[in-house]
């Protein structure tokens, strides 16, 4: 494991990318087949993977109690990162599904595909943070 802090986040993330896509290049069929792992109880695929997913949430209840106990606020920052990476999940989440030909689809007659939506939150985001960037060098370059 990392020994800073942002080496395990990268760890972390770069994880998810390999496991989504394991996930993903799985079959639902596969879930209700029987899993050798401790962790699924005897029981399938399905009881494994919930289990790994309370398994972090319990973890995470961990690392925020602990936190709290030690009162080691997060900076408004680290904050604001913290929510955008939980909505990005949650977009991310909800475009899982979804074949090629639908994300290429209107949401609804007369609206944006779904293949738009994700471009547009791509291009804000893009936008936003060159934004912050050239503030950041027009500030500077004041000094």
């Amino acid at each position: 494991m990392a020994e800073t802090v942002r080496e395990a986040i990268r760890e972390l993330l770069e994880q998810t990318m390999v496991t989504m896509g394991a996930l993903l290049e799985a079959s639902d069929r596969e879930l209700p087949m029987r899993s050798s792992h401790a962790c699924a109880q005897g029981k399938n695929v399905w009881t494994l993977l919930t289990n790994d997913i309370d398994h972090e949430k319990i973890h995470t209840g961990q690392v925020v109690e602990g936190r709290y106990e030690s009162r080691i606020t997060p900076s408004p920052m680290d904050r604001l990162v913290a929510e955008w990476l939980a909505e990005r999940a949650r977009f991310i989440g909800s475009l899982l599904g979804l074949t090629d030909e639908q994300f290429n689809r209107e949401t609804a007659p007369g609206q944006w595909t779904y293949r738009v939506i994700a471009k547009h939150v791509l291009m804000l985001e893009r936008d936003s943070l060159k934004t912050i960037a050239d503030d950041q060098a027009a500030r500077e370059s004041t000094r």
